[in-house]
């Protein structure tokens, strides 16, 4: 009983993941009927990886979430993870990488290649129940994930026939060398099955040739020459030809106009002589296994006489390879000195980050033996070793690489999770080596196009181990699914996390108007996000999220289902603008956060007198800032106040430390602009002991706000209402990429406010200040005019910025 609920909840989860995967599909089919090339985007620089990389997840034309494997230096083959096909096998060097991470620009951001194109399968399913037409609907699937154990490359996904059980496969692509030719032998290993499956192994323009004498062999004529296709290790297998003539839709990624940094995605009609080399797979009570393998030649006889060599049983896998050097370990550079920054109650202290790595922080978080976990943009992890000791001790171990430019890493249960553009993917350490080299995908449910704004940030856990995925809504297209969306990713209740790619997540519509939710956190229970302004968003501001709420930013679909959009909580109005979003918990003035950033929570009062508040980071300004927020009628409100800065680079991600400091990652290029002057960094900030004279929180009343204070204050200063200026401002709501505040534009007066009374307590430690003229939905700006402490010490920060979005009752 417990295996059939747990294989129809496994259908139900592979139903809801592939309904977003195959959405950008069925929308743009059912709006475009004309054919399009994608238009050639103009010359700029790639980027390659190096020889080593055991592969490469970037998006292509053909596939948003390509899976690039190098076969040999020279020969590369491209898995789509969506449709469960090889799209592309090629000669040449490696993926022409493009995009910020790798070139510094926006110009471009769909990978292609140079070389010679040797075959692939036309954008379809290759898989196909009970079918026999090529061009029949394939199942529902769910990508697991790949591994690379042994340096050997496999892919894991599942199949979902209607009314049965799922069908767990794995597909592992190699290269062997055969009578000179480079021959790629894909294996796939079949779970039991309860009917015939059907695996179209080659789909692509070309003629069919016989290749005759030779058990399982076929020949097809294409461009590159004479591709050869074995078939082997199914009793009495052969290939079954189906030739057809049928235009077939395929939908490109692009660049709009062949620049960025706007995406397109136009329909191109394949024409022309079609041949589809089917595989029947026979209904089994046990395990199938068998190989295809297939190698282009340059005629028909040198095809005939390479069948007869690849012609047979299947044979024993060679055993996998041994990496020499499996977990390489960076030093930190020895010829660092550092300028500690800060100031005389918090410093921060840069770590000498090795000169072999490119440190740009996407996201970074500890694991439970104390050590630092940090995601790059160019698709690394490392862990830094030591981290909490000593900066110039630490050891930098490179944990994984060749993911699709991560936005974020959390460490969950011990295990690490990181999220790429295409997917959030679990990492493990299946052999113990010190490398990953088990991804599995947790969630692609969203569409991806590969635009460069296509950021995936997260992920966010609640309590109950929820998991959240924010999706960038900025540059949105409404034929792709889920943009602008945060995404609830819910666990089986029967996940282990001990077998690999046996574990199920079920994905979920949560909230819509993001724009580009860089940050993100947990506080006190609840889940937060930072958007960064621009169209639609006036000013960078801090959302509490919370389920079915709209947050300002044009959101696409979620659902491929026409006609039942409405069923997630998305309307038309939300794609063009509805005035009617979910205010901020707080809005951050631009002067202070013009690019905000990563969230973090003081975990403790060994940080100084702020424990329990937020800390946010500011790209732009290389600083942080702190929030004290506030619930007022069941709602989070607050106040931002400067809090420290003289970073060593545009601040992207916090971590609270387990030895109470703060660690800040950075990074900064091409247009990612900042005051700080590296490219990278990793820093941390402690609390030297003095306590500085600061606000420490602020809480709205009916009729103005209560100030408590660090330290005792001049109670003559501090009660005199002369001493006190306040102004309140709100922002437009429009599509413009900014908008003025209210009460600093002449042209847009906000309303008149004044101080009107100022009351200091027994203990000089709150200062009570009555108001007139307050205003719900505004901001309220309060500055201290001249205040003291009890030693005549001035405030550190004079100046405080409160979203009253209520009053409290």
């Amino acid at each position: 009983m417990v295996a059939q609920k747990r294989a129809g909840s496994a259908v139900a989860c592979g139903r809801r993941l592939q309904t977003a995967g195959t959405a950008l599909a069925v929308l743009l089919l059912a709006v475009s009927s004309s054919f399009a090339q994608a238009p050639a985007p103009k010359p700029v620089p790639a980027f390659h990886d190096s020889a080593d990389l055991p592969f490469r997840r970037a998006p292509m034309a053909q596939s948003g979430r390509s899976i690039v494997v190098p076969l040999a230096t020279n020969l590369h083959l491209a898995f789509d993870a969506q449709l469960l096909r090889t799209h592309t096998v090629w000669q040449g060097d490696s993926l022409n990488l493009y995009g910020p991470p790798y070139n510094g620009t926006s110009t471009r951001f769909v990978c292609d290649f140079t070389g010679t194109r040797l075959w692939g399968n036309l954008q379809r399913s290759p898989w196909v129940f009970d079918a026999v037409a090529a061009d029949a609907p394939g199942p529902l699937t769910r990508f697991k994930g790949h591994s690379t154990v042994g340096g050997a490359t496999a892919f894991v996904y599942e199949l979902y026939p209607p009314g049965d059980a799922p069908v767990a496969v794995i597909e592992s692509p190699r290269l062997e060398q055969v009578g000179g030719h480079n021959v790629i032998i894909r294996r796939f290993e079949v779970a039991p099955l309860a009917r015939r499956l059907r695996l179209n192994a080659h789909d692509e323009l070309g003629d069919p040739v016989n290749i005759f004498g030779v058990s399982g062999a076929q020949g097809l004529r294409t461009p590159a020459g004479v591709l050869v296709a074995v078939l082997r290790g199914l009793p009495g297998g052969n290939f079954l030809p189906l030739v057809t003539s049928t235009p077939v839709m395929e939908i490109l990624n692009s660049e709009r106009d062949g620049k960025g940094p706007w995406s397109a995605v136009v329909t191109n009609g394949v024409a022309g002589r079609k041949v589809t080399l089917r595989v029947a797979v026979p209904p089994n009570e046990q395990p199938q296994t068998f190989e295809v393998a297939s190698a282009v030649v340059a005629d028909l006889n040198a095809a005939s006489a390479l069948a007869k060599q690849l012609a047979g049983p299947l044979k024993p896998l060679p055993a996998p390879a041994k990496a020499t050097n499996a977990a390489p370990v960076f030093l930190p550079d020895p010829n660092f000195t550092d300028k500690p920054g800060g100031d005389e109650f918090y410093t921060v202290e840069h770590f000498p980050v090795p000169k072999a790595i490119k440190l740009t922080v996407a996201g970074m978080d500890f694991l439970p033996d104390g050590n630092l976990a940090i995601a790059t943009l160019q698709g690394e992890v490392f862990i830094v070793e030591g981290a909490t000791g000593d900066a110039k001790a630490a050891k930098w171990r490179r944990f994984a690489r060749g993911l699709n430019e991560p936005g974020g890493l959390r460490v969950v249960d011990g295990a690490i999770y990181v999220m790429q553009k295409c997917e959030l993917t679990r990492l493990r350490d299946a052999d113990g080596d010190g490398v990953a080299d088990v991804f599995e995908c947790v969630s692609d449910a969203w569409g991806y196009t590969g635009n460069y704004h296509s950021f995936a940030t997260g992920p966010l856990v609640d309590e109950s181990g929820i998991l959240g995925a924010l999706i960038t809504g900025h540059r949105a297209m409404r034929e792709v699914p889920a943009m602008g969306w945060c995404l609830k990713i819910t666990p089986h209740p029967e996940n282990s996390g001990e077998v690999p790619f046996t574990d199920m997540w079920r994905t979920d519509p949560f909230c819509s108007g993001l724009r580009v939710p860089n940050g993100f956190g947990e506080f006190r229970g609840d889940l937060f996000m930072t958007d960064n302004q621009g169209h639609w968003v006036a000013a960078n501001k801090l959302n509490h999220l919370q389920a079915t709420n709209f947050y300002g930013h044009p959101s696409s679909p979620v659902s491929s289902r026409r006609g039942q959009e409405a069923d997630f909580g998305w309307t038309e109005k939300h794609f063009d603008g509805d005035p009617n979003f979910t205010p901020p918990a707080v809005w951050f003035p631009y002067a202070w956060v013009r690019s905000a950033s990563g969230i973090a929570t003081v975990g403790d009062f060994r940080f100084g007198p702020f424990g329990g508040q937020m800390l946010v980071g500011e790209f732009q300004n290389a600083s942080v800032v702190r929030v004290a927020l506030e619930k007022v009628n069941g709602q989070w409100q607050g106040a931002v106040l400067p809090f420290v800065k003289g970073f060593a680079s545009g601040v992207n991600r916090l971590a609270y430390g387990p030895d109470s400091r703060l660690y800040v990652g950075g990074l900064r290029f091409g247009h990612w602009t900042s005051i700080a002057p590296q490219p990278h960094s990793l820093d941390r900030v402690k609390f030297t002991g003095r306590v500085p004279f600061e606000f420490k929180t602020v809480a709205a009343r009916t009729n103005g706000f209560e100030l408590a204070f660090t330290q005792p204050v001049d109670a003559k200063l501090a009660g005199d209402a002369e001493n006190w200026d306040a102004t309140q401002y709100t922002y437009a709501y429009d599509g413009k990429h900014n908008a003025p505040e209210k009460d600093r534009d002449e042209k847009i007066p906000g309303p008149p406010m004044r101080v009107l009374k100022a009351e200091v307590a027994a203990d000089k430690l709150t200062v009570r200040l009555a108001l007139e003229g307050l205003k719900p939905r505004h901001v309220i700006m309060l500055r201290a005019l001249g205040l003291k402490n009890y030693r005549g010490e001035a405030l550190r920060n004079d100046t405080l910025h409160y979203t009253l979005n209520d009053i409290p009752r």
